[in-house]
């Protein structure tokens, strides 16, 4: 069986002004179906420029991605978008969840895109969201994808919490609204950066658990960025990345 991920090679490079800033030198990174890594390393030595890389989010400069086979390299953008969108999801430290929306609606936002929703602008997408949202969709229409979404904000504790707006949930909420939303299109991997850190010990240990719980525990794959040595210790295969190169520190 190939492997889910594979990175080899891959590196990065950003100007500042007239400098050449080498970000990443050459990351090797494989994962397997059920795997976790946590990559740890000082602030500015590219977790999140990885993270993003690994996502398609951005490409790298020399090196290869691939997931489950399928070459990044040989995708035009729409191509990665599509593949983005069906099979990466992504967990943020800062949840970015969008105010106007309830816990439901904001993790239904990647069902309705995976649906083929083709919107030429950010405004005609978000005026598009509004439309089926409020209060149109209370029909039928993606009666499926809000079943889904009820279930696993259901999963992760939020059952009582879906007509509630971020404004109106705690800290902890909020991360798990942002969990349900990156695996409602059942991703194969999820890419999380810094998920706790802005949550108070209590609550990230709880947040982390149900992150785990629907990654590995449900088969797939995740690579966790963090600064906490706690957190990075529960995930057990740690990488450090210094000056552009990703180590194993431990199993």
């Amino acid at each position: 069986m190939s492997k889910l991920l594979v990175a080899s090679g891959v590196k990065k490079s950003y100007l500042s002004g007239a400098r050449l800033i080498r970000v990443l030198n050459g990351v090797n990174l494989e994962l397997d179906r059920g795997d976790a890594v946590a990559i740890v390393g000082a602030s500015g030595a590219g977790k999140s420029t990885l993270l993003h890389l690994l996502g398609a989010l951005d490409r790298p400069d020399d090196g290869r991605i691939a997931l489950d086979g399928a070459d990044y390299q040989g995708m035009n953008d729409a191509m990665l978008a599509d593949m983005r969108c069906r099979r990466v999801g992504f967990i943020y430290q800062f949840h970015h969840l969008l105010p106007e929306f309830n816990a439901l609606e904001n993790v239904m936002v990647p069902g309705i895109i995976f649906g083929g929703v083709g919107m030429n602008s950010p405004r005609t997408f978000f005026s598009y969201l509004w439309t089926i949202l409020h209060p149109t969709a209370k029909g039928e229409i993606f009666s499926e994808l809000r079943q889904r979404a009820e279930k696993i904000l259901s999963d992760v504790g939020l059952a009582e919490r879906l007509t509630h707006r971020p404004a109106k949930l705690s800290g902890g909420e909020q991360q798990r609204v942002a969990l349900a939303r990156a695996l409602i299109n059942d991703p194969d991997l999820v890419l999380a950066d810094e998920p706790t850190g802005n949550l108070d010990l209590a609550t990230g240990e709880k947040v982390l658990d149900m992150i785990l719980e629907h990654t590995i525990g449900r088969g797939k794959a995740i690579v966790l960025v963090t600064h906490n040595p706690d957190i990075a210790s529960r995930i057990g295969n740690i990488h450090q990345l210094k000056n552009g190169v990703l180590t194993k520190i431990s199993a």
